[in-house]
């Protein structure tokens, strides 16, 4: 008998998806995974500002911080003033407008 000849299989390549890194971190605080980080725009061209907000603890802190770094680097950081016990250097608002309208706002709780 003759053999008869098969066509080859092609194989299949293998797709490696690309982990992106979670948009929420471990509280140095409080220790609940509900830390963000989020930049906004300053005028200097070479710094932004990073903002980190926990949603358990209510932990507030900017940092002034370079354009090349990232969410994880500005995470690190604040996990670092953490452990060095310094967090409350970075918790108080640096920006005039978030301080103005938080003025405004204890001004509206003492008229009533």
């Amino acid at each position: 008998m003759a053999r008869v000849a098969r066509r080859r299989k092609r194989r299949i390549k293998q797709v490696k998806r690309v982990r992106k890194p979670s948009r929420y971190f471990q509280c140095p605080r409080c220790g609940a995974m509900t830390l963000t980080v989020d930049f906004k725009k300053l005028d200097s061209a070479n710094e932004k500002l990073a903002i980190a907000r926990c949603g358990t603890c209510h932990l507030y802190c900017e940092l002034r911080v370079p354009i090349t770094l990232d969410k994880v680097d500005v995470y690190n950081k604040i996990s670092d003033l953490a452990y060095e016990n310094r967090l409350d250097e970075c918790s108080r608002p640096t920006s005039e407008e978030d301080s103005e309208g938080e003025e405004e706002g204890s001004e509206e709780g003492e008229e009533e």
